[in-house]
Protein backbone atom coordinates (compact mmCIF):
# COMPACT_ATOMS: atom_id res chain seq x y z
CA UNK A 1 0.00 0.00 0.00
CA UNK A 2 1.05 3.63 -0.71
CA UNK A 3 0.16 6.69 -0.09
CA UNK A 4 1.15 10.40 0.64
CA UNK A 5 2.10 11.69 4.07
CA UNK A 6 -1.38 12.93 4.93
CA UNK A 7 -2.80 9.18 4.14
CA UNK A 8 -5.20 7.50 7.37
CA UNK A 9 -2.56 4.54 6.89
CA UNK A 10 -3.26 3.59 10.67
CA UNK A 11 -7.34 3.68 10.17
CA UNK A 12 -6.83 2.06 6.59
CA UNK A 13 -4.99 -0.96 7.86
CA UNK A 14 -7.44 -1.01 11.10
CA UNK A 15 -10.27 -1.43 8.64
CA UNK A 16 -8.28 -3.72 6.14
CA UNK A 17 -7.46 -5.98 9.30
CA UNK A 18 -11.05 -6.06 10.66
CA UNK A 19 -12.46 -7.13 7.31
CA UNK A 20 -9.54 -9.61 6.27
CA UNK A 21 -7.94 -10.70 9.93
CA UNK A 22 -4.58 -12.16 9.08
CA UNK A 23 -4.15 -10.27 5.89
CA UNK A 24 -0.46 -8.77 5.75
CA UNK A 25 -0.82 -4.70 4.79
CA UNK A 26 2.85 -3.02 4.24
CA UNK A 27 4.01 0.23 2.35
CA UNK A 28 5.64 3.51 2.77
CA UNK A 29 4.81 7.34 1.88
CA UNK A 30 5.30 8.37 -1.40
CA UNK A 31 6.20 12.04 -3.10
CA UNK A 32 2.81 13.75 -3.99
CA UNK A 33 1.17 10.81 -5.49
CA UNK A 34 1.38 6.87 -6.06
CA UNK A 35 1.44 5.81 -9.41
CA UNK A 36 -1.50 3.11 -10.67
CA UNK A 37 -3.01 2.02 -14.15
CA UNK A 38 -5.10 5.03 -13.78
CA UNK A 39 -2.59 7.34 -13.35
CA UNK A 40 -0.66 9.30 -10.76
CA UNK A 41 -3.05 10.88 -7.89
CA UNK A 42 -3.26 11.44 -4.39
CA UNK A 43 -4.90 8.42 -3.54
CA UNK A 44 -3.81 5.52 -1.37
CA UNK A 45 -3.49 2.52 -3.43
CA UNK A 46 -2.96 -1.28 -2.98
CA UNK A 47 -1.68 -4.40 -4.97
CA UNK A 48 -3.26 -7.15 -3.59
CA UNK A 49 -1.96 -10.38 -4.10
CA UNK A 50 -4.47 -13.80 -3.90
CA UNK A 51 -3.54 -17.38 -3.56
CA UNK A 52 -3.38 -18.74 -6.79
CA UNK A 53 -0.41 -16.22 -7.11
CA UNK A 54 1.53 -18.91 -5.22
CA UNK A 55 3.63 -16.13 -3.38
CA UNK A 56 5.04 -16.63 0.06
CA UNK A 57 5.67 -13.74 2.06
CA UNK A 58 7.56 -12.84 5.21
CA UNK A 59 7.45 -9.07 6.44
CA UNK A 60 9.47 -7.16 8.93
CA UNK A 61 9.37 -3.60 10.41
CA UNK A 62 11.65 -2.35 12.32
CA UNK A 63 12.04 1.37 14.05
CA UNK A 64 16.16 1.78 13.88
CA UNK A 65 18.25 5.07 13.37
CA UNK A 66 21.83 4.90 11.57
CA UNK A 67 23.71 3.68 14.06
CA UNK A 68 21.81 0.14 15.00
CA UNK A 69 20.71 -0.02 11.28
CA UNK A 70 23.22 -3.35 9.89
CA UNK A 71 23.01 -5.03 13.36
CA UNK A 72 19.34 -4.64 12.66
CA UNK A 73 18.61 -5.28 9.13
CA UNK A 74 20.92 -8.39 9.79
CA UNK A 75 18.79 -9.90 12.77
CA UNK A 76 15.38 -9.23 10.47
CA UNK A 77 16.97 -11.07 7.47
CA UNK A 78 17.35 -14.15 9.57
CA UNK A 79 13.85 -13.74 10.57
CA UNK A 80 12.49 -13.59 7.36
CA UNK A 81 13.81 -16.62 6.45
CA UNK A 82 13.06 -18.94 9.69
CA UNK A 83 9.19 -17.71 9.14
CA UNK A 84 9.58 -18.26 5.00
CA UNK A 85 11.24 -21.31 6.11
CA UNK A 86 13.95 -20.70 3.13
CA UNK A 87 15.99 -18.12 1.75
CA UNK A 88 13.78 -15.79 -0.37
CA UNK A 89 14.31 -14.99 -3.80
CA UNK A 90 14.21 -11.23 -3.28
CA UNK A 91 13.54 -8.65 -0.92
CA UNK A 92 11.27 -5.21 -0.95
CA UNK A 93 13.05 -2.43 0.98
CA UNK A 94 11.41 0.82 1.89
CA UNK A 95 13.46 2.62 4.16
CA UNK A 96 13.13 6.36 5.76
CA UNK A 97 15.88 8.25 4.09
CA UNK A 98 19.67 8.51 5.74
CA UNK A 99 21.33 5.44 6.40
CA UNK A 100 20.07 2.60 3.42
CA UNK A 101 23.39 1.70 2.96
CA UNK A 102 23.66 0.28 6.73
CA UNK A 103 20.60 -1.68 6.22
CA UNK A 104 21.71 -3.08 2.85
CA UNK A 105 25.13 -3.96 4.40
CA UNK A 106 22.82 -6.01 6.88
CA UNK A 107 21.03 -7.69 4.78
CA UNK A 108 24.54 -8.73 3.06
CA UNK A 109 25.72 -10.02 6.37
CA UNK A 110 22.48 -12.32 6.13
CA UNK A 111 22.39 -13.10 2.97
CA UNK A 112 25.32 -12.35 0.96
CA UNK A 113 24.76 -11.68 -2.80
CA UNK A 114 22.53 -14.41 -2.74
CA UNK A 115 18.94 -12.40 -2.06
CA UNK A 116 18.97 -9.49 -4.42
CA UNK A 117 16.84 -5.92 -2.96
CA UNK A 118 14.74 -3.86 -4.64
CA UNK A 119 12.78 -0.56 -3.38
CA UNK A 120 12.84 2.95 -2.12
CA UNK A 121 13.13 5.32 0.64
CA UNK A 122 10.38 6.36 1.43
CA UNK A 123 9.30 10.25 1.08
CA UNK A 124 6.92 13.26 1.87
CA UNK A 125 5.67 16.22 -0.19
CA UNK A 126 8.35 18.76 1.07
CA UNK A 127 11.57 17.24 2.65
CA UNK A 128 10.23 18.04 5.86
CA UNK A 129 10.81 14.50 7.65
CA UNK A 130 7.13 13.01 7.78
CA UNK A 131 8.04 10.19 5.59
CA UNK A 132 6.75 6.92 6.90
CA UNK A 133 7.11 3.00 6.80
CA UNK A 134 4.48 0.82 7.63
CA UNK A 135 3.19 -2.56 8.44
CA UNK A 136 0.51 -4.55 10.03
CA UNK A 137 -1.02 -1.65 11.73
CA UNK A 138 2.03 0.25 12.73
CA UNK A 139 3.40 3.31 11.17
CA UNK A 140 7.28 4.14 11.90
CA UNK A 141 8.95 7.43 11.38
CA UNK A 142 12.05 6.20 11.44
CA UNK A 143 13.41 2.44 9.95
CA UNK A 144 12.95 0.11 7.71
CA UNK A 145 10.36 -2.25 6.38
CA UNK A 146 11.70 -5.58 4.57
CA UNK A 147 9.52 -7.72 3.06
CA UNK A 148 11.00 -11.39 1.94
CA UNK A 149 9.31 -12.59 -1.11
CA UNK A 150 9.47 -16.59 -2.33
CA UNK A 151 7.72 -18.71 -5.00
CA UNK A 152 8.28 -21.24 -7.63
CA UNK A 153 7.63 -18.32 -10.12
CA UNK A 154 10.85 -16.01 -9.13
CA UNK A 155 10.12 -12.69 -9.24
CA UNK A 156 12.10 -10.62 -11.41
CA UNK A 157 13.29 -7.38 -11.05
CA UNK A 158 15.80 -4.28 -12.60
CA UNK A 159 17.20 -0.89 -11.65
CA UNK A 160 18.35 1.51 -14.57
CA UNK A 161 19.30 5.16 -14.68
CA UNK A 162 18.39 6.84 -17.81
CA UNK A 163 21.36 9.25 -18.45
CA UNK A 164 24.25 9.47 -20.55
CA UNK A 165 27.34 10.69 -19.64
CA UNK A 166 29.32 13.88 -20.25
CA UNK A 167 32.93 14.33 -20.67
CA UNK A 168 33.45 15.18 -17.24
CA UNK A 169 34.90 13.36 -14.67
CA UNK A 170 37.10 12.79 -11.65
CA UNK A 171 38.28 11.09 -8.35
CA UNK A 172 36.87 11.80 -5.29
CA UNK A 173 39.87 13.12 -3.42
CA UNK A 174 38.12 14.33 -0.09
CA UNK A 175 35.16 12.44 1.47
CA UNK A 176 32.86 11.99 4.70
CA UNK A 177 30.18 9.31 3.58
CA UNK A 178 27.56 11.47 1.84
CA UNK A 179 29.24 15.09 1.74
CA UNK A 180 31.94 15.49 -0.80
CA UNK A 181 34.35 17.59 -0.04
CA UNK A 182 36.66 17.47 -3.06
CA UNK A 183 37.46 16.19 -6.71
CA UNK A 184 40.77 15.81 -7.83
CA UNK A 185 41.80 17.66 -5.11
CA UNK A 186 39.55 21.16 -5.56
CA UNK A 187 36.59 22.01 -3.66
CA UNK A 188 33.69 19.84 -4.76
CA UNK A 189 30.96 22.38 -5.52
CA UNK A 190 33.31 24.41 -7.60
CA UNK A 191 34.27 21.24 -9.60
CA UNK A 192 30.51 20.27 -10.00
CA UNK A 193 29.57 23.64 -11.04
CA UNK A 194 32.01 24.37 -13.71
CA UNK A 195 31.22 21.03 -15.21
CA UNK A 196 27.48 21.91 -15.46
CA UNK A 197 28.15 25.38 -16.42
CA UNK A 198 27.36 27.40 -13.84
CA UNK A 199 24.10 25.91 -12.63
CA UNK A 200 24.98 26.00 -8.73
CA UNK A 201 27.02 29.65 -9.22
CA UNK A 202 24.50 31.49 -6.67
CA UNK A 203 25.12 29.41 -4.17
CA UNK A 204 28.91 28.12 -4.16
CA UNK A 205 29.24 31.80 -2.66
CA UNK A 206 25.72 31.06 -0.06
CA UNK A 207 25.38 27.91 0.16
CA UNK A 208 22.10 26.40 0.20
CA UNK A 209 19.68 23.70 -1.22
CA UNK A 210 20.22 22.96 -5.01
CA UNK A 211 18.21 19.90 -4.75
CA UNK A 212 15.64 21.43 -8.14
CA UNK A 213 18.60 22.45 -9.89
CA UNK A 214 21.27 19.40 -9.81
CA UNK A 215 17.73 16.71 -11.06
CA UNK A 216 19.16 16.72 -14.38
CA UNK A 217 23.11 16.46 -13.24
CA UNK A 218 23.45 14.09 -11.28
CA UNK A 219 27.33 11.65 -10.81
CA UNK A 220 27.35 8.44 -11.56
CA UNK A 221 29.88 5.59 -10.52
CA UNK A 222 30.59 2.60 -13.02
CA UNK A 223 30.33 -0.39 -11.22
CA UNK A 224 31.09 -3.05 -13.44
CA UNK A 225 30.07 -3.71 -17.19
CA UNK A 226 27.60 -5.64 -19.09
CA UNK A 227 28.39 -6.60 -22.63
CA UNK A 228 30.36 -3.44 -22.96
CA UNK A 229 28.21 -0.81 -21.26
CA UNK A 230 28.78 0.16 -17.81
CA UNK A 231 26.07 0.14 -14.82
CA UNK A 232 26.27 3.31 -13.53
CA UNK A 233 24.69 4.34 -9.94
CA UNK A 234 23.36 7.86 -9.83
CA UNK A 235 24.20 10.04 -6.60
CA UNK A 236 22.28 13.24 -6.28
CA UNK A 237 23.58 16.31 -5.27
CA UNK A 238 21.12 18.29 -3.21
CA UNK A 239 23.19 20.88 -0.94
CA UNK A 240 26.13 23.19 -1.40
CA UNK A 241 28.06 24.20 2.29
CA UNK A 242 29.48 27.84 1.90
CA UNK A 243 32.88 27.58 3.87
CA UNK A 244 33.95 24.41 2.75
CA UNK A 245 32.42 24.53 -0.80
CA UNK A 246 31.43 20.74 -0.40
CA UNK A 247 28.71 18.74 -2.17
CA UNK A 248 26.39 17.25 0.22
CA UNK A 249 24.33 13.83 -1.83
CA UNK A 250 21.89 11.60 -0.67
CA UNK A 251 24.29 8.88 -1.16
CA UNK A 252 27.49 7.92 0.15
CA UNK A 253 30.76 7.95 -1.70
CA UNK A 254 34.19 6.43 -0.90
CA UNK A 255 37.93 8.05 -1.34
CA UNK A 256 39.42 7.15 -5.07
CA UNK A 257 35.58 6.70 -6.26
CA UNK A 258 35.73 7.66 -10.09
CA UNK A 259 32.78 9.96 -10.94
CA UNK A 260 31.08 11.00 -14.24
CA UNK A 261 28.53 13.99 -14.75
CA UNK A 262 25.58 12.34 -16.28
CA UNK A 263 22.45 14.55 -18.08
CA UNK A 264 19.29 13.46 -19.34
CA UNK A 265 15.97 15.36 -20.53
CA UNK A 266 12.25 14.49 -19.81
CA UNK A 267 11.80 11.52 -23.13
CA UNK A 268 14.19 9.19 -21.60
CA UNK A 269 13.46 9.56 -18.05
CA UNK A 270 9.81 8.72 -18.69
CA UNK A 271 10.48 5.65 -20.80
CA UNK A 272 13.21 4.43 -18.84
CA UNK A 273 10.11 2.23 -17.26
CA UNK A 274 8.91 -0.04 -20.05
CA UNK A 275 13.26 -0.49 -20.31
CA UNK A 276 12.83 -1.29 -16.57
CA UNK A 277 10.35 -3.83 -17.19
CA UNK A 278 11.98 -5.09 -20.42
CA UNK A 279 14.76 -5.76 -18.36
CA UNK A 280 12.98 -7.28 -15.34
CA UNK A 281 11.59 -10.09 -17.98
CA UNK A 282 14.80 -10.42 -19.86
CA UNK A 283 13.54 -13.63 -22.05
CA UNK A 284 10.48 -14.88 -19.56
CA UNK A 285 7.71 -14.34 -22.13
CA UNK A 286 5.44 -15.38 -19.45
CA UNK A 287 2.64 -12.74 -19.39
CA UNK A 288 2.85 -10.28 -15.82
CA UNK A 289 0.14 -10.69 -13.08
CA UNK A 290 1.08 -7.81 -11.62
CA UNK A 291 4.12 -5.11 -10.70
CA UNK A 292 5.54 -2.56 -8.65
CA UNK A 293 6.99 0.39 -9.64
CA UNK A 294 9.40 2.48 -7.29
CA UNK A 295 10.81 5.91 -9.36
CA UNK A 296 12.83 8.72 -8.01
CA UNK A 297 10.57 11.64 -6.35
CA UNK A 298 13.86 14.09 -7.64
CA UNK A 299 13.21 13.22 -11.37
CA UNK A 300 9.50 13.47 -10.65
CA UNK A 301 9.55 16.63 -9.02
CA UNK A 302 10.62 18.52 -12.55
CA UNK A 303 7.75 16.99 -14.77
CA UNK A 304 5.11 16.88 -12.64
CA UNK A 305 3.25 17.11 -15.52
CA UNK A 306 4.30 14.29 -17.12
CA UNK A 307 2.91 11.61 -14.39
CA UNK A 308 0.41 10.08 -16.05
CA UNK A 309 2.62 9.47 -19.00
CA UNK A 310 4.90 7.69 -16.28
CA UNK A 311 1.94 5.59 -14.85
CA UNK A 312 0.52 4.73 -18.58
CA UNK A 313 3.75 3.72 -20.10
CA UNK A 314 4.68 0.83 -17.32
CA UNK A 315 1.17 -0.09 -17.37
CA UNK A 316 1.52 -0.65 -21.31
CA UNK A 317 4.54 -2.79 -20.95
CA UNK A 318 3.13 -5.00 -17.94
CA UNK A 319 -0.05 -5.82 -20.87
CA UNK A 320 -2.31 -4.66 -18.51
CA UNK A 321 -1.72 -6.31 -15.38
CA UNK A 322 -2.28 -4.15 -11.97
CA UNK A 323 0.45 -2.37 -10.30
CA UNK A 324 1.16 0.32 -7.86
CA UNK A 325 4.25 2.92 -7.75
CA UNK A 326 6.08 5.21 -5.24
CA UNK A 327 8.20 8.08 -6.04
CA UNK A 328 11.22 7.39 -3.48
CA UNK A 329 13.59 10.02 -1.93
CA UNK A 330 16.68 7.12 -2.95
CA UNK A 331 16.02 3.71 -4.97
CA UNK A 332 17.68 0.21 -4.10
CA UNK A 333 18.20 -2.19 -6.85
CA UNK A 334 20.95 -5.04 -8.61
CA UNK A 335 21.88 -5.18 -11.56
CA UNK A 336 21.98 -8.77 -11.86
CA UNK A 337 20.65 -11.52 -10.12
CA UNK A 338 23.31 -12.82 -7.19
CA UNK A 339 24.90 -9.42 -7.52
CA UNK A 340 25.52 -6.75 -4.65
CA UNK A 341 22.33 -4.48 -4.45
CA UNK A 342 23.04 -0.62 -4.27
CA UNK A 343 21.63 2.38 -3.09
CA UNK A 344 21.53 5.15 -5.71
CA UNK A 345 19.50 8.20 -6.37
CA UNK A 346 17.62 9.42 -9.40
CA UNK A 347 17.05 6.00 -10.68
CA UNK A 348 14.06 3.55 -11.44
CA UNK A 349 13.57 -0.11 -10.26
CA UNK A 350 10.54 -2.57 -10.69
CA UNK A 351 9.36 -5.70 -9.60
CA UNK A 352 7.29 -7.81 -11.85
CA UNK A 353 5.56 -10.86 -10.64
Amino acid sequence: MYGTDDSPFERIMASLHQRFPGIMVFGATSFKGVFAPNGFSRDVALLVGEARDDIATSVVLRETGAAQAKTTSQLAGREIESKLGCRPNMLLMHATPGFEERILEGVRSAYGNEVPVYGGSAADDSLAGRWQVFANGTVCGEGFLLVGISSAQVPMGSFSGGFLPTEHSGTITKVDKRRVVEIDGQPAASVYNAWTGGVIERELATGGNVLHKTDLFPLARSLDNSRGMPRRLLSHPHQVIADSKALSFFAEFSPGDRVTLMTSTREPLISRVRRGVQRARGTNKTRPRGGLLVYCGGSLGGMLDQADKISSEFAAELGGAPFVGIATFGEQGAFFTKAESWHGNLMCSALIF
